[in-house]
């Protein structure tokens, strides 16, 4: 049996054959990029990053996604150049045949499985690409994560299905090893299975939405702007308003029957 990657299993509905059965509800999560004031932890995300790379794009892309974009992680334009290059990008060189060079700033993540013949060929249909997953299923992040928690095999199915919380019977395997006690991020954690879910999840809704924060930096501009727009026409109204009101007095003011 060929065992997917973690984000395989948000392929449900996009690949894979289609064995499920809805479940209960989705626990909602809290996320520091949800509300008005919603913003990134850039460390997350960085771990994120990491568990994309170490667990999920052996299946999938990150089409939409540049390189260069990863600068918004707090991560040196240096480091990402670095990171790029370690990328195989195909291309025709200039004898007009297939190559391949390292990967630049300007690229986008490639596929592993490079085309869709090899991944049905592999999985039996072709995994999805990552860019907008967590804006594209209802429940988005929330989603994301109960996916890749649900997770139960104590639960026995049918010959090729599998038990998830959010799926009760679903086509795809379980994506975790059954001991990561050696897995540990660069910077020497040791995460756990929820935490691994939590940081891709929220790397997965930053490379579908990276300028969430600036839009809502905006958003608080454009509402104090209004504010203070609306206090402004107010007074100046009153101003006005007496200016007519005492011309009208001085003139004996309008008739009282019109």
């Amino acid at each position: 049996m060929k065992t997917l990657s973690a984000a395989a299993a948000l392929s449900t509905v996009a690949a894979a054959p289609a064995i499920s059965e809805a479940a209960g509800p989705i626990d909602s999560q809290t996320w520091s990029f949800t509300g008005p004031l919603g913003y990134y932890d850039e460390g997350q995300l960085q771990h994120g990053l990491y568990v994309y790379q170490t667990r999920c794009q052996a299946c999938h892309s990150l089409g939409l996604v540049r390189f260069s974009s990863l600068t918004g992680l707090d991560v040196s334009e240096d480091a990402v150049k670095a990171l790029a290059s370690t990328y195989e990008i195909p291309y025709i060189n200039d004898d007009g045949d297939r190559d391949v060079r390292p990967g630049v700033l300007n690229d986008t993540f490639p596929w592993a499985l490079g085309n869709p013949k090899r991944a049905i060929a592999t999985y039996g249909k072709a995994p999805p690409d990552l860019s907008t997953m967590a804006r594209s299923r209802i429940g988005g992040a929330d989603y994301v994560y109960a996916l890749l928690t649900g997770y139960d095999d104590a639960h026995e199915q049918p010959e090729g299905a599998y038990y998830n919380k959010v799926m009760k019977v679903i086509s795809m395997p379980n994506p975790w090893p059954a001991d990561m006690s050696d897995f540990e991020y660069p910077n020497g954690t040791r995460p756990s299975l929820e935490q691994q879910a939590r940081d891709v999840t929220a790397f997965l809704n930053w490379a579908a939405d990276p300028y969430l924060e600036e839009r809502h930096q905006w958003g608080i501009i454009v509402v104090l702007y209004m504010l203070a727009l609306t206090v402004i026409s107010f007074l100046a109204y009153r101003v006005v308003a007496a200016k007519v009101y005492a011309k009208l007095d001085a003139e004996g003011g309008p008739d009282p029957e019109h």
